[in-house]
């Protein structure tokens, strides 16, 4: 029996259908799931998360595997179906969650097809919290999947770009087309594995504010954002050899990491 045979035997015997204000697309691309877990067996993960399993196409995977898990789900059905299956569920949004609470163990993996709209809130929030998530395998819209990895000075490279790359290293899993899907959507998918990077303990939430006040107004010069204290980052700027006509679409992630640590701390 296909993927999409089983998903359409496992709606019926629920009574649901796909949920527009939930995001759902269920993954049916077979393709796909091979793809997806020839990277997990890769990474060799001693436990995983997966947000938004709906009908399980991920799941079933991960059971026949025997891998150490736990859910994040936020219908309702879908989170009784699991429980009903012996899954450990939490039952919510993975976007307001305590990720810190969970306890993790090191080597934790999270996976997901996620509902576009919160894939990069997602990727933001996890870079400066559980840190025992060593990885994720996230399902983008193809064009935000681009951001992820885009080089400077590109029409791509943004807030987004920056702090991704500050904490994760990316790398394309595999493209997925909208017949991958049910119902298929109206954009390309892109599977993302994201490594998380070490990093300097310093690079806290603030640095996430100090790289979106410097995006504040793309077209301008940096400074022009970072108004709160011109002059001293117009020191930082003259020590690192920074023309102060520099936009931030211009420096690397490493560099933004630089500016706000010796702004913040006084020395690198």
């Amino acid at each position: 029996m296909s993927l999409k045979d089983e998903l359409f035997v496992k709606m019926q015997m629920l009574g649901i259908e796909p949920k527009r204000s939930l995001g759902q697309n269920f993954l049916i691309g077979e393709v796909i799931v091979e793809k997806i877990f020839e990277h997990l067996d890769r990474r060799k993960p001693s436990f995983v998360v997966e947000i938004g399993p709906g009908l399980g196409t991920l799941t079933e995977h991960l059971i026949t595997r025997e891998l150490p898990r736990k859910i994040i789900e936020l219908d309702r059905k879908f989170a009784e179906y699991w429980r009903s299956r012996g899954e450990d569920v939490i039952e919510g949004d993975a976007l307001k969650i305590n990720w810190d609470e969970l306890n993790l163990p090191n080597n934790t993996m999270v996976l997901s097809n996620l509902p576009y709209q919160i894939g990069s809130r997602l990727v933001i929030e996890l870079s400066t919290h559980a840190p025992s998530i060593d990885v994720m395998v996230l399902m983008f819209q193809r064009e935000v999947a681009e951001r992820l990895a885009a080089p400077p000075r590109s029409k791509d490279y943004g807030f987004l770009t920056v702090v991704t790359q500050t904490f994760w290293s990316v790398d394309t899993v595999v493209d997925a087309r909208a017949g991958d899907f049910y119902p298929a959507p109206n954009v390309l998918s892109r599977v993302v594995s994201l490594k998380r990077r070490k990093v300097d303990s310093r690079l806290d939430a603030s640095y996430i504010e100090f790289v979106k006040m410097s995006f504040q107004f793309r077209r301008k010069f940096m400074l022009k954002s970072l108004k709160s204290d011109t002059e001293k980052y117009k020191e930082i700027f003259n020590k690192l050899n920074i023309p102060e006509t520099t936009r931030a679409e211009e420096l690397t992630s490493e560099t933004f990491q630089n500016i706000f640590i010796m702004y913040k701390y006084g020395a690198l």
